[in-house]
């Protein structure tokens, strides 16, 4: 029904978004409300490319409560700075055996490396975590030393360490690649761009294939898709992210 209104509902907003067709999905500042319009040329291709970003603001809503109410924070940088101290020496030595074991290259003890792994990402500090749900992620993206694959574990990995729990930059730039490539998830460009642009926000190992990974995507979205997407990444980095 072209022109009708919805009111925001966490639980049945996936209901919404499946019944109305051919609508743009447009967040209400200050407001716990979508309004949802009709645009004959972009909605329906628009509707599906922002599916998963407005779930993911659905999670916020149920999992930390409406972020409306928040007050806004200028940048994911500054949250990152408070990130709870550095993991001990005992954690911080088996994380770093375990990433020793996945990089090696051989199939010498994989259960170990991801026994390990998933101890550390239950029990450790912030920081040790999101590392340890990174590397989780990528042995089971790549078959990291003979570790079975298994692309939806590994998506669930990266989206656990980049998001509020994890924080990790290059966990965000894996979510924005599977995003990409469609691996373990369908693919989303603009869930792509947002990710791969919050990995940007804070240096690190991975910053440089970040870059080139935004400037791929910048290729592939139309000019309404990269607008969007832009503006999905603002309400991330200041209502989400902190």
């Amino acid at each position: 029904m072209p022109g009708d209104f919805y009111r925001w509902n966490g639980n049945r907003c996936e209901e919404y978004l499946q019944t109305v067709p051919e609508h743009h999905i447009i967040p209400v500042s200050g407001s716990r409300n979508l309004t949802i319009y009709k645009n004959a040329r972009q909605g329906l291709f628009m509707l599906k490319q922002v599916k998963s970003a407005v779930s993911l603001v659905v999670l916020l809503v149920t999992v930390a409560g409406p972020v409306w109410a928040t007050t806004p924070v200028s940048g994911v940088v500054a949250q990152k700075e408070q990130k709870e101290p550095s993991v001990s020496g005992k954690v911080q030595g088996q994380l770093s055996e375990a990433i020793q074991i996945l990089h090696s290259g051989q199939a010498a003890n994989p259960a170990k490396a991801i026994n390990a792994l998933q101890r550390i990402a239950r029990q450790g500090d912030q920081q040790a975590r999101a590392e340890a749900m990174l590397w989780l992620g990528r042995a089971y993206r790549d078959g990291l030393a003979g570790t079975a694959k298994d692309i939806g574990t590994a998506f669930d990995y990266f989206q656990q360490a980049a998001g509020r729990e994890g924080l990790n930059s290059e966990a965000q730039y894996e979510l924005g690649r599977a995003y990409l490539n469609g691996e373990g998830t369908d693919r989303n460009l603009i869930a792509a761009y947002m990710w791969t642009e919050l990995s940007l926000q804070a240096p690190s190992n991975i910053s440089a294939s970040a870059k080139a990974q935004k400037a791929r995507l910048e290729t592939l979205l139309n000019t309404v898709q990269l607008e969007k997407a832009r503006q999905l990444v603002d309400q991330l980095a200041t209502l989400y992210l902190q």
